[in-house]
């Protein structure tokens, strides 16, 4: 081991301050399932709220103009119309295909991608996400691809106020995920993805400022009450993804509540800043549950895959009662309960510098995963051939509260300052107790 940093720390926090952080979670979660999310199993210390008052309905559209739709062609014919920006498609019950032509053998606009204009809105049965199907089995790989080559996923968001609720998503199997935050408008992206199930794609659902085009935008993300699994195409890929991808002072303020991320090939979740500088990542978890993949949750401050740095980085995490247990599905790369690296670097030396990731766990559950239930690592280069990583990377672990159910959980833990090993490295990993 790589001569980790060790710190124990005690807070005192008084019941009457512990009893108002739970009302204003009760308050704030409105419609979520309460035999999903439950409220009073977060620890034993108020959060600190990411962004703002934490609150997974903020993001709700206010518009009350609403477009029924009844089969795939109404869908098409909606959804591709700019004067249905700021209405809610409301779906009726069925299995929606998608394909890349009309019934008159014409393209479809984006190759039959579903692309949501600005403020706009899918919505299917309440209370039944599995009523209402959008089937991408029958897309074939250029409808995937952009004019410039680069793969997006099989639903596109990200234009203003854009939410998708209660509905099935499966089958983007040349896509990057079935549902994806990749559209890009001026100002704020503010975006919802509630009660969704989403499975077959490379991931479920993708949270990303995506390219150089995003420098210095913002992602606001509510992801509550969803199911993600079996997402399994390609050689990397998650239930969901939360990343900045290449851009310049990117931001994601993503609030995850109550979701579920069972049999992904590589991780239930990962969270980064891959090829981006000086971008964050700003991540509020609760009541979530990892388990079945080859990771629970996989953090990396700063990732470089390529011949592309990632400078500058930063991400703060903090999770109340989530569970990452029974993960142990092999895999090349990262496997286990959580893993949380400063950087990541995978390509060429000296890729990831000054990359810094800030973790903190109150109630959390860790147990059964293979090989080990939390890692901890200031830097890493994978393969260890490539030489070092980069400099000043550091990751910062908390552990807080008695768990969930009887006595503290006690991880398997395994923790490394820098791989390869350096004995003079600058890159660390802290664990506070």
């Amino acid at each position: 081991m790589n001569h980790a940093n060790y710190t124990t720390t005690r807070k005192v926090i008084t019941l009457t301050t512990v009893i108002l952080s739970m009302i204003s979670q009760v308050l704030a979660l409105g419609t979520s399932r309460s035999e999903d999310v439950n409220v009073f199993d977060r620890g034993d210390t108020p959060m600190r709220y990411m962004s703002g008052t934490f609150n997974t309905n903020r993001l709700r559209l206010s518009t009350e103009a609403t477009v029924a739709i009844t089969n795939v062609e109404e869908l098409y014919s909606a959804v591709n119309d700019p004067a249905n920006s700021g209405t809610t498609l409301v779906l009726a019950p069925g299995v929606y295909v998608l394909t890349s032509t009309d019934p008159g053998g014409a393209v479809r606009p984006n190759r039959g991608r579903l692309e949501l204009q600005e403020d706009m809105s899918l919505l299917g049965v309440v209370g039944d996400r599995n009523a209402v199907v959008i089937d991408a089995f029958n897309l074939p790989a250029p409808s995937f691809r952009l004019d410039d080559n680069r793969q997006v996923g099989g639903v596109r968001i990200g234009r203003g106020r854009n939410s998708i609720e209660w509905m099935t998503f499966r089958d983007a199997r040349f896509g990057t995920a079935n549902i994806q935050t990749s559209l890009q408008s001026p100002g704020t992206a503010y975006v919802r993805v509630a009660h969704v199930s989403s499975s077959g794609s490379n991931r479920g659902l993708d949270v990303i400022n995506f390219g150089p085009e995003s420098s210095g935008e913002t992602i606001e993300a509510d992801v509550v009450d969803n199911d993600f699994f079996n997402n399994k195409r390609g050689p990397i890929n998650q239930g969901v993804r939360i990343a900045n991808f290449g851009g310049v002072a990117s931001v994601i303020n993503a609030r995850v509540v109550g979701n579920r991320a069972w049999d992904n090939r590589q991780a239930g979740r990962a969270i980064a800043n891959n090829g981006a500088t000086n971008s964050s990542v700003n991540v509020f978890s609760t009541g979530n549950r990892f388990y079945g993949n080859s990771i629970g949750t996989a953090i990396y401050g700063g990732f470089s895959g390529s011949a592309d740095q990632a400078n500058g980085n930063r991400i703060d995490f903090e999770a109340h009662g989530d569970w990452f247990v029974d993960n142990t599905i092999s895999h090349p790369f990262d496997v286990g309960g959580l893993g949380v690296s400063g950087a990541e670097n995978g390509a060429f030396p000296n890729r990831v510098n000054n990359n810094t990731v800030n973790v903190r766990l109150w109630g959390c559950r860790m147990s059964g995963n293979l090989p080990y239930d939390l890692i901890g690592i200031g830097a890493r280069s994978l393969p260890e051939s490539i030489g070092s990583p980069g400099e000043n990377n550091h990751a910062t672990i908390e552990i807080h509260g008695a768990g969930i159910g009887t006595g503290r959980w006690e991880p398997v833990e395994a923790l490394f300052n820098s791989v390869p090993f350096d004995a003079t490295t600058t890159n660390s990993v802290t664990v506070i107790r």
